[in-house]
């Protein structure tokens, strides 16, 4: 059962990165909380992540390259970020951990859904974007979910839709690359994860290749929509089971 879960996740997860440029964390952790510990699970997550951007950034060279500088403040303040985050993943525990997903879900999907018209938000500078890639970096650290935060914080900022593709992009490379690099220096990357590394590339690889080509064939208002009440749902599960385990 473990490993099935695994790989129905990993697919999804996969599917979703293809289709959207993000959320492959949220989408695949809402699955492994329930069979794999967190010191086990964010590592793979990375992983996956840089994998699949590798294939979507090969595919968008040379595009949108008048949003590099947008990009910079995110990724500068996420690499400091991102080994605080590495280093609250060796403290936290199991059912710690879930609750916090489920929480982190809940407030985030109405976010994305409703994206409420805030002035201050939208006239915010490179500072305010700096504050939101250090957030990023300590939740790409702590467990792969760096591009959640900016994916919120560029929608409420009514950026194009091309450039917040962009730095979610680009961003979420950086990051996730950042926090690989982390977890080897730490010695999070253990032998143990090789089983399941190999799985995983490999139940990724195709979802992934399909979900990039439905993007053109189903408006975006519908997937997300679909994809948030996925999440919302998990949340309130996650939440639901943390608070029955603690009684």
């Amino acid at each position: 059962m473990t490993w099935l879960i695994f790989i129905i996740g990993a697919m999804l997860a996969g599917f979703v990165q293809g289709l959207t440029g993000f959320a492959f964390a949220l989408v695949a952790m809402s699955f492994w909380v329930w069979v794999l510990p967190p010191q086990l699970a964010a590592p793979l997550v990375v992983l996956a992540s840089v994998w699949s951007h590798v294939i979507s950034l090969r595919q968008e060279r040379g595009q949108h390259t008048s949003s590099r500088q947008l990009v910079l403040p995110y990724i500068i303040a996420g690499l400091i970020g991102v080994p605080l985050g590495s280093y609250f993943l060796d403290l936290i525990q199991a059912d710690t951990f879930k609750l916090l997903l489920g929480v982190f879900l809940i407030l985030w999907c109405p976010i994305m859904l409703f994206n409420p018209q805030i002035k201050k938000i939208q006239q915010s500078g490179h500072y305010a974007d700096a504050s939101i890639g250090f957030l990023g970096g300590i939740l790409g650290g702590l467990g792969g979910f760096c591009g959640s935060l900016p994916s919120a914080w560029l929608m409420l900022k009514q950026r194009p839709k091309q450039e917040q593709r962009y730095i979610l992009r680009h961003f979420n490379f950086a990051i996730q690359l950042f926090t690989l690099v982390a977890y080897l220096a730490q010695g999070t990357l253990q032998t143990k994860l090789l089983p399941y590394a190999l799985l995983l590339l490999i139940a990724v690889s195709v979802p992934a290749m399909l979900g990039a080509k439905l993007f053109y064939k189903i408006s975006e208002r519908q997937f997300k929509h679909s994809v948030l009440t996925l999440l919302f749902s998990s949340g309130c599960f996650l939440v639901f089971s943390s608070i029955v385990q603690a009684t």
